[in-house]
């Protein structure tokens, strides 16, 4: 797994590529500890080159957006491929976490 990180006046999009499973947690965890650290209010996971999630990534996410609201910060994900999206409906992730096709559409909803 890669992470790239985009700081922007709006928030911070981490640019994630590979599978977000139980062996990338590491890695992951520490993208969004990251974040955290930096105060970023708007986190944005574009997820469009995640090919697999496993239980554990999808805990993984639950996990961020409890401890990013814990600190008034808010999180979405961006453009999740349709496996990925349909895994992630089974699981009620899209109630907790917005997922955005646009990342226009996900920047000015977490600035407003």
């Amino acid at each position: 797994m890669k992470i790239n990180e985009r700081s922007l006046p709006q928030g911070m999009i981490l640019d994630i590529q590979g599978d977000l499973t139980y062996a990338n947690r590491t890695v992951f965890k520490a993208a969004i500890e990251k974040a955290k650290q930096a105060c970023c209010k708007n986190l944005i996971l574009n997820f469009e080159q995640v090919r697999f999630v496993d239980s554990a990534g999808l805990g993984l996410l639950v996990l961020t957006a409890q401890s990013l609201k814990r600190v008034q910060s808010k999180v979405s994900l961006l453009k999740p491929q349709i496996y990925v999206r349909e895994v992630m409906s089974l699981a009620n992730i899209p109630t907790m976490i917005p997922i955005y096709e646009r990342e226009e559409d996900a920047l000015t909803v977490r600035a407003a």
